[in-house]
């Protein structure tokens, strides 16, 4: 039985124009490895770390991560689903790309305010996804420092309010 398969594979692929190979390695299917990964590399210098896993897999949250200019640096994954923009997309970019005409001015000068101060915030917010269309943007953001008290980073924690 397999060596009418072996004969069947081999006249296949002696009749394409490319050469096929095998695979080697299959981590490149793990993507929550990669963003554990990146993840981590992010937040060496915290003086308090974050669970990734317990974050995006228990809470149900995506994670989007500034730094000190306050342009992204790390987005889940998952993000996509919340926002339409893939997380290459949006790296780079400010925070800000996910606001519009409809979302809240009260809402984003609390957020302002909690940021120029670097001190966490909770927000109800509308955002705005890559199509224009709206959700509602729940948004729990930490300031992080490292050893020395050095403001390195903020991470927001965000997910769809229902």
């Amino acid at each position: 039985m397999f060596q009418e398969y072996d004969k069947a594979f081999a006249k296949y692929r002696n009749g394409l124009k490319i050469i096929p190979l095998p695979i080697i390695c299959w981590d490149f299917h793990n993507f929550k490895n990669l963003e554990l990964l990146s993840f981590d590399s992010v937040q060496k210098e915290w003086s308090e770390k974050v669970s990734f896993l317990k974050i995006v897999n228990n809470d149900k949250k995506d994670i989007i991560v500034t730094d000190k200019n306050f342009k992204i640096i790390f987005a889940t994954k998952s993000i996509f689903s919340m926002t339409g923009y893939h997380s290459e997309e949006i790296i780079g970019k400010s925070p800000k790309i996910f606001q519009g005409i409809l979302t809240s001015e009260i809402a984003r000068t609390k957020i302002r305010k909690a940021i120029s101060n670097k001190l966490p915030f909770k927000e109800l917010i509308v955002n705005h996804r890559k199509d224009g269309s709206t959700y509602l943007c729940e948004i729990e953001a930490l300031p992080k420092f490292n050893k020395n008290g050095e403001f390195l980073n903020y991470i927001a924690f965000e997910r769809i309010a229902s």
